[in-house]
Protein backbone atom coordinates (compact mmCIF):
# COMPACT_ATOMS: atom_id res chain seq x y z
CA UNK A 1 0.00 0.00 0.00
CA UNK A 2 1.28 3.63 -0.70
CA UNK A 3 2.02 6.01 1.90
CA UNK A 4 0.12 8.56 1.56
CA UNK A 5 1.38 11.83 2.99
CA UNK A 6 0.09 14.42 5.32
CA UNK A 7 -1.07 17.68 4.41
CA UNK A 8 1.15 20.47 6.34
CA UNK A 9 -0.03 22.25 8.90
CA UNK A 10 2.10 25.26 9.30
CA UNK A 11 1.16 27.89 12.05
CA UNK A 12 2.55 31.32 12.42
CA UNK A 13 2.66 33.46 15.46
CA UNK A 14 2.09 36.90 14.75
CA UNK A 15 1.51 38.31 18.04
CA UNK A 16 3.19 37.02 21.40
CA UNK A 17 2.74 39.04 24.64
CA UNK A 18 1.61 38.49 28.32
CA UNK A 19 -2.06 38.26 26.78
CA UNK A 20 -1.17 35.10 24.46
CA UNK A 21 -0.43 34.34 20.82
CA UNK A 22 -2.10 35.75 17.53
CA UNK A 23 -1.74 32.44 15.26
CA UNK A 24 -2.30 32.36 11.65
CA UNK A 25 -3.01 29.49 9.41
CA UNK A 26 -4.36 28.75 6.22
CA UNK A 27 -6.68 26.26 7.38
CA UNK A 28 -8.62 26.03 10.71
CA UNK A 29 -8.49 23.15 10.70
CA UNK A 30 -4.83 22.86 11.39
CA UNK A 31 -5.66 23.78 15.35
CA UNK A 32 -4.51 21.23 17.40
CA UNK A 33 -2.16 19.79 20.01
CA UNK A 34 0.05 23.11 19.58
CA UNK A 35 -2.96 25.46 20.77
CA UNK A 36 -4.33 26.38 23.73
CA UNK A 37 -6.87 28.35 25.04
CA UNK A 38 -4.62 31.64 25.32
CA UNK A 39 -4.28 31.54 21.66
CA UNK A 40 -6.32 33.97 18.77
CA UNK A 41 -6.41 31.69 15.89
CA UNK A 42 -6.91 33.00 12.72
CA UNK A 43 -7.68 30.52 10.02
CA UNK A 44 -8.38 30.69 6.19
CA UNK A 45 -10.81 28.55 6.11
CA UNK A 46 -14.71 29.00 5.49
CA UNK A 47 -16.57 29.45 9.20
CA UNK A 48 -19.05 26.78 8.92
CA UNK A 49 -20.42 24.38 11.60
CA UNK A 50 -18.35 21.82 10.23
CA UNK A 51 -14.63 23.75 10.21
CA UNK A 52 -15.13 25.21 13.50
CA UNK A 53 -15.15 21.88 14.97
CA UNK A 54 -11.52 22.20 14.62
CA UNK A 55 -10.83 25.01 17.00
CA UNK A 56 -13.36 24.36 19.66
CA UNK A 57 -11.32 21.40 21.02
CA UNK A 58 -8.65 23.68 22.34
CA UNK A 59 -10.93 26.42 23.99
CA UNK A 60 -9.35 29.62 22.46
CA UNK A 61 -9.77 33.35 23.11
CA UNK A 62 -11.15 33.81 19.11
CA UNK A 63 -11.62 32.54 16.27
CA UNK A 64 -11.52 34.25 13.02
CA UNK A 65 -12.22 32.77 9.72
CA UNK A 66 -13.29 33.50 5.63
CA UNK A 67 -17.30 34.44 5.33
CA UNK A 68 -16.80 32.37 1.75
CA UNK A 69 -19.74 33.68 0.39
CA UNK A 70 -20.97 33.50 3.01
CA UNK A 71 -23.78 31.30 0.67
CA UNK A 72 -26.94 29.65 0.64
CA UNK A 73 -28.31 29.75 4.11
CA UNK A 74 -25.03 31.60 5.22
CA UNK A 75 -23.34 28.41 5.86
CA UNK A 76 -20.37 30.18 5.21
CA UNK A 77 -20.47 31.94 8.60
CA UNK A 78 -22.62 29.60 10.75
CA UNK A 79 -19.91 28.34 12.72
CA UNK A 80 -20.45 32.06 14.86
CA UNK A 81 -23.23 30.25 16.70
CA UNK A 82 -21.37 27.08 17.88
CA UNK A 83 -18.47 29.84 19.01
CA UNK A 84 -20.96 31.74 20.22
CA UNK A 85 -22.86 28.83 23.05
CA UNK A 86 -19.56 28.62 24.61
CA UNK A 87 -18.95 32.66 24.71
CA UNK A 88 -15.81 32.17 22.23
CA UNK A 89 -15.36 35.78 19.69
CA UNK A 90 -15.65 34.97 16.72
CA UNK A 91 -15.56 36.52 13.52
CA UNK A 92 -15.46 36.26 9.31
CA UNK A 93 -13.70 38.03 6.66
CA UNK A 94 -15.55 39.71 4.33
CA UNK A 95 -15.24 37.29 1.52
CA UNK A 96 -13.56 39.57 -1.52
CA UNK A 97 -11.24 41.91 1.21
CA UNK A 98 -8.79 38.35 1.33
CA UNK A 99 -8.55 35.10 -0.33
CA UNK A 100 -9.86 32.03 1.23
CA UNK A 101 -7.16 29.46 2.06
CA UNK A 102 -4.16 32.41 2.50
CA UNK A 103 -4.27 32.87 6.53
CA UNK A 104 -1.15 35.56 5.59
CA UNK A 105 -3.80 37.57 3.63
CA UNK A 106 -6.75 37.31 5.18
CA UNK A 107 -4.72 38.58 8.41
CA UNK A 108 -2.84 41.38 6.52
CA UNK A 109 -5.30 42.39 3.98
CA UNK A 110 -9.40 40.63 5.65
CA UNK A 111 -11.96 43.15 7.19
CA UNK A 112 -14.95 42.11 8.74
CA UNK A 113 -17.76 41.19 8.07
CA UNK A 114 -20.48 39.49 10.75
CA UNK A 115 -19.33 38.66 14.18
CA UNK A 116 -20.94 36.64 16.58
CA UNK A 117 -22.39 38.44 20.32
CA UNK A 118 -19.45 37.96 22.25
CA UNK A 119 -17.05 39.30 19.47
CA UNK A 120 -19.31 42.79 19.59
CA UNK A 121 -19.06 42.93 23.27
CA UNK A 122 -15.58 43.71 22.49
CA UNK A 123 -16.09 46.71 20.21
CA UNK A 124 -15.08 44.32 16.80
CA UNK A 125 -18.08 45.37 13.87
CA UNK A 126 -18.32 44.94 10.34
CA UNK A 127 -15.27 46.94 8.46
CA UNK A 128 -12.97 46.48 11.05
CA UNK A 129 -9.60 44.95 9.55
CA UNK A 130 -9.04 41.55 10.83
CA UNK A 131 -5.92 42.48 12.96
CA UNK A 132 -7.39 44.78 14.67
CA UNK A 133 -10.33 42.37 15.60
CA UNK A 134 -7.71 39.77 16.27
CA UNK A 135 -5.92 42.19 18.72
CA UNK A 136 -9.20 42.77 20.90
CA UNK A 137 -9.47 38.91 20.89
CA UNK A 138 -5.90 38.91 22.44
CA UNK A 139 -6.84 40.96 24.98
CA UNK A 140 -10.03 40.56 26.37
CA UNK A 141 -9.59 38.93 30.29
CA UNK A 142 -11.61 35.73 30.51
CA UNK A 143 -13.70 35.70 33.20
CA UNK A 144 -14.68 32.60 35.15
CA UNK A 145 -17.94 32.08 36.01
CA UNK A 146 -18.75 31.46 39.75
CA UNK A 147 -19.09 27.90 40.76
CA UNK A 148 -22.26 26.99 41.85
CA UNK A 149 -22.02 26.10 45.50
CA UNK A 150 -25.00 24.23 46.85
CA UNK A 151 -25.63 24.28 51.03
CA UNK A 152 -28.29 23.05 53.13
CA UNK A 153 -29.18 22.46 56.19
CA UNK A 154 -29.07 18.25 57.26
CA UNK A 155 -30.04 18.72 60.84
CA UNK A 156 -31.08 21.60 62.91
CA UNK A 157 -31.44 20.28 66.24
CA UNK A 158 -31.50 21.63 70.13
CA UNK A 159 -27.73 21.14 69.82
CA UNK A 160 -27.22 23.13 66.77
CA UNK A 161 -27.03 22.59 63.26
CA UNK A 162 -25.43 20.27 60.72
CA UNK A 163 -24.97 21.79 57.19
CA UNK A 164 -24.50 19.22 54.31
CA UNK A 165 -22.16 20.94 50.84
CA UNK A 166 -20.26 18.60 48.22
CA UNK A 167 -16.92 20.26 49.25
CA UNK A 168 -15.38 22.03 51.84
CA UNK A 169 -14.17 25.06 49.73
CA UNK A 170 -18.35 26.31 50.21
CA UNK A 171 -17.49 26.89 53.76
CA UNK A 172 -18.23 30.89 54.66
CA UNK A 173 -18.26 32.43 58.12
CA UNK A 174 -22.13 31.78 57.98
CA UNK A 175 -21.42 28.44 59.23
CA UNK A 176 -19.57 29.43 62.21
CA UNK A 177 -21.07 26.94 65.40
CA UNK A 178 -21.64 24.56 62.91
CA UNK A 179 -20.52 20.83 61.83
CA UNK A 180 -20.28 21.04 58.20
CA UNK A 181 -20.40 17.42 56.54
CA UNK A 182 -18.57 17.79 53.00
CA UNK A 183 -18.20 14.97 50.37
CA UNK A 184 -14.83 16.40 50.35
CA UNK A 185 -11.71 13.93 50.78
CA UNK A 186 -9.99 14.68 53.79
CA UNK A 187 -5.98 15.59 52.82
CA UNK A 188 -4.14 18.49 53.28
CA UNK A 189 -5.74 20.94 51.16
CA UNK A 190 -9.38 19.60 52.50
CA UNK A 191 -7.88 20.93 56.10
CA UNK A 192 -6.32 24.05 54.92
CA UNK A 193 -9.58 24.95 53.55
CA UNK A 194 -11.79 24.11 57.11
CA UNK A 195 -9.35 24.97 59.38
CA UNK A 196 -9.56 29.07 58.89
CA UNK A 197 -13.31 28.93 60.48
CA UNK A 198 -14.82 28.35 63.87
CA UNK A 199 -16.91 25.61 63.13
CA UNK A 200 -17.71 22.52 65.48
CA UNK A 201 -16.48 19.71 63.41
CA UNK A 202 -15.84 18.51 59.99
CA UNK A 203 -16.91 15.56 58.76
CA UNK A 204 -15.33 14.57 55.12
CA UNK A 205 -14.55 11.09 52.93
CA UNK A 206 -11.19 8.99 53.47
CA UNK A 207 -11.49 8.53 49.64
CA UNK A 208 -10.20 5.13 50.19
CA UNK A 209 -7.12 6.36 52.11
CA UNK A 210 -4.63 6.79 49.22
CA UNK A 211 -0.72 6.35 49.63
CA UNK A 212 0.41 7.25 52.77
CA UNK A 213 -2.71 7.72 54.36
CA UNK A 214 -2.89 11.28 52.84
CA UNK A 215 -6.71 11.11 51.99
CA UNK A 216 -7.08 11.51 55.80
CA UNK A 217 -3.95 13.88 56.31
CA UNK A 218 -6.16 16.67 57.41
CA UNK A 219 -7.59 14.88 60.45
CA UNK A 220 -4.07 16.05 61.84
CA UNK A 221 -4.05 19.84 60.68
CA UNK A 222 -7.33 20.31 62.06
CA UNK A 223 -6.11 18.90 65.38
CA UNK A 224 -3.78 22.27 65.58
CA UNK A 225 -6.49 24.24 65.42
CA UNK A 226 -8.52 21.64 68.55
CA UNK A 227 -11.50 21.36 65.57
CA UNK A 228 -12.84 17.76 65.60
CA UNK A 229 -12.55 15.95 62.58
CA UNK A 230 -13.88 12.68 61.58
CA UNK A 231 -13.46 10.58 57.70
CA UNK A 232 -16.38 8.47 56.82
CA UNK A 233 -15.50 5.16 55.18
CA UNK A 234 -15.65 5.85 50.95
CA UNK A 235 -18.03 2.17 50.52
CA UNK A 236 -20.51 3.77 53.01
CA UNK A 237 -20.97 6.92 51.43
CA UNK A 238 -20.85 8.88 47.64
CA UNK A 239 -17.56 11.04 47.51
CA UNK A 240 -18.59 14.32 46.44
CA UNK A 241 -22.43 13.95 48.35
CA UNK A 242 -22.33 16.01 51.53
CA UNK A 243 -25.84 14.80 52.19
CA UNK A 244 -24.63 10.93 52.05
CA UNK A 245 -21.40 11.99 54.18
CA UNK A 246 -24.08 12.56 56.97
CA UNK A 247 -26.76 10.16 56.15
CA UNK A 248 -25.08 7.02 55.04
CA UNK A 249 -21.50 7.53 56.34
CA UNK A 250 -19.60 5.27 58.61
CA UNK A 251 -17.01 6.92 60.43
CA UNK A 252 -13.52 5.23 59.13
CA UNK A 253 -10.98 7.46 60.79
CA UNK A 254 -11.19 10.68 63.57
CA UNK A 255 -8.86 12.77 64.99
CA UNK A 256 -7.63 13.50 68.74
CA UNK A 257 -10.39 16.53 69.44
CA UNK A 258 -13.30 14.40 67.79
CA UNK A 259 -12.03 11.09 70.21
CA UNK A 260 -12.39 13.67 73.05
CA UNK A 261 -16.25 14.48 71.88
CA UNK A 262 -16.65 11.01 71.94
CA UNK A 263 -16.16 10.41 68.21
CA UNK A 264 -15.45 6.62 67.77
CA UNK A 265 -14.75 4.42 64.54
CA UNK A 266 -17.43 2.70 63.20
CA UNK A 267 -20.11 4.96 64.78
CA UNK A 268 -22.47 6.58 62.10
CA UNK A 269 -21.87 10.14 60.85
CA UNK A 270 -25.46 11.37 62.25
CA UNK A 271 -24.20 9.84 65.59
CA UNK A 272 -20.90 11.53 65.51
CA UNK A 273 -21.83 15.05 64.25
CA UNK A 274 -24.34 15.34 67.43
CA UNK A 275 -21.57 14.79 69.63
CA UNK A 276 -19.47 17.10 68.04
CA UNK A 277 -22.54 19.86 68.40
CA UNK A 278 -22.41 18.96 72.32
CA UNK A 279 -18.69 19.46 72.91
CA UNK A 280 -18.78 22.64 70.96
CA UNK A 281 -21.97 23.89 73.34
CA UNK A 282 -19.55 22.80 76.29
Amino acid sequence: MDEIKPVPAPQDIVTQNEYGRIIVMDSITFADHRNNSGDVLVGASFCGMLSIRWPLRVDPKGVICHAAGPGLDRAGENGLFALEGLGIPGATAETMSCRIADGQDMYENGVVDRCNDSAALLGIVAGMPIRDAARRMLERWRVLPEVFKPCEVAYDGPEGKVMAMGSVTFITTEHRARVVCAGSHFGRTSAAYSSRFDLAGVVCNDAGLCKDRSGISGLAVLDETGVPGAAVSTDSARIGDGMSTYRDGIVSAHNDAAARAGVHDGMPATEATRLMLLAYSR
